[in-house]
């Protein structure tokens, strides 16, 4: 893929149609490697590369979208991937009817994202109408069935009706092995959640199973991926039900390892993808390795002084939650008010990625409860965007890297600067 996005750039220019293609399929690659930051924005070029080409409302672009949400999916931020999965959804359902097998697929990502949000109605509502679709188009054996039957089996899962879920589990993995074989990597994560199920009430089948599940996830995925983290992690807390506790702590240093490795935006392993969310954004904004630190969000076009640049968004906790979250080497909290904080690391809109400077060419504006990044001056396509944090100057003192001449040398605002009242950054 990379080789043809080469080829395709050299022949027709970097922002033609034909790149677009390699483009997305680099991106699936990436994210089934768990090298989220990578496809993220592999995935917001080819988004963006097709919108122009075709239009915002052809399928293509609403694939384009479909994998977004499912890059969020595979990492964890569910919220965040909600509205990318929404936008398919609604653009494949316009342009393909209401019964189309791909308008399908997309209601089961839809459905996935929400169920882990534990909007069970809709989301079941979902996975009933897109099982009805598949099995009326492929029949009663198709791959995207077994999805369907496997995505309901977790929800049933999580709401307690366990007889349910093991009967679409079995059926699910049925299928699968049929039409994928045993090797298959997805025919592992079924046996993975199967064997969840299990784990309390059948401890000895369910370490049967894990260890299936893995042996095939190491031999496809590699043996450091972070799906074999999670099954460890499963497979370990049942050896240790079954009383063999060095296996079980065995099992828990190495997913201990492999989890850690994870490029997260927070400690509970939310990987980081590196997308902008559309829909909050004013201009063309891309996400790329920052010379300040870690990733930044850059300027894909001019943008002019005094103007809406990008909406800072996601999830709306208390100032005690903010407390429990807060981690000086990796936090995206915001202070809304005297009660809420945002956390950008849930839902984002990708404003989260913007760097601290002393000398920020960005400025916080705090209306009707919405957090807004404006422009304090015309930015150059290709410079990045910075805010000043203004970390509260009664914690502990953060280090500034921004390079500004006039850097300050911390991202602490001081005594003086804190008692003005200005927006406030992750703070604790």
């Amino acid at each position: 893929f990379l080789d043809a996005i080469a080829v395709a750039e050299r022949a027709f220019g970097a922002a033609h149609l034909e790149v677009s293609t390699p483009l997305n399929n680099l991106a699936v690659c990436y994210k089934y490697l768990a090298r989220f930051a990578e496809a993220g924005p592999l995935y917001q070029r080819a988004l963006a590369i097709t919108e122009r080409a075709l239009g915002p409302d052809h399928p293509d672009v609403a694939t384009v979208y479909h994998n977004l949400g499912g890059l969020e999916h595979a990492a964890g931020n569910w919220m965040r991937g909600e509205p990318f999965a929404r936008k398919a959804v609604r653009i494949r359902r316009r342009a393909l009817g209401p019964d189309h097998p791909d308008v399908a697929a997309d209601l089961t990502a839809l459905a996935a994202l929400l169920d882990r949000q534990e909007k069970y109605g809709e989301a079941e509502r979902l996975y009933r109408r897109a099982l009805r679709i598949v099995e009326r188009v492929h029949g009663p054996e198709h791959h995207a069935v077994a999805v369907n039957l496997n995505n309901l089996a977790a929800m049933y899962q999580a709401r307690g009706r366990a007889k349910a879920a093991e009967q679409m589990y079995r059926r699910a993995l049925d299928i699968d092995t049929r039409g994928l074989g045993a090797d298959h990597p997805k025919v592992a994560f079924c046996i993975n959640n199967l064997a969840v199920l299990l784990q309390t009430d059948r401890p000895d089948e369910a370490a049967s199973l894990f260890e299936r599940a893995l042996s095939v996830f190491r031999r496809t995925l590699g043996p450091s991926h972070p799906n074999v983290g999670v099954c460890l992690e499963n497979y370990g807390a049942v050896l240790k039900r079954l009383g063999r506790t060095k296996e079980a702590e065995a099992c828990a240093r190495r997913a201990e390892r492999i989890l850690a490795k994870v490029d997260a935006v927070n400690d509970e392993a939310v990987g980081l993808t590196g997308t902008i969310n559309p829909a909050h954004a004013a201009f063309r904004v891309v996400v790329k390795r920052s010379p300040i630190h870690r990733l930044g969000v850059f300027a894909d076009e001019p943008i002019p002084p005094h103007r809406k640049v990008i909406e800072y968004t996601g999830e709306r906790i208390s100032r005690r939650e903010s407390k429990r979250r807060w981690n000086p080497r990796r936090s995206y909290l915001f202070l809304l008010d005297n009660y809420w904080t945002i956390d950008g690391a849930i839902g984002g809109s990708g404003a989260e990625y913007i760097n601290h400077s002393c000398a920020p060419n960005l400025k916080t504006r705090l209306l009707r409860g919405h957090i807004l990044y404006f422009s304090k001056r015309r930015i150059a396509k290709g410079e990045e965007l910075t805010v000043d944090y203004k970390y509260a100057a009664e914690i502990t003192r953060m280090p500034c890297a921004c390079g500004a001449p006039t850097c300050r040398g911390t991202m602490n605002v001081t005594r003086r600067d804190a008692r003005s009242r200005t927006p406030r950054r992750r703070d604790p």
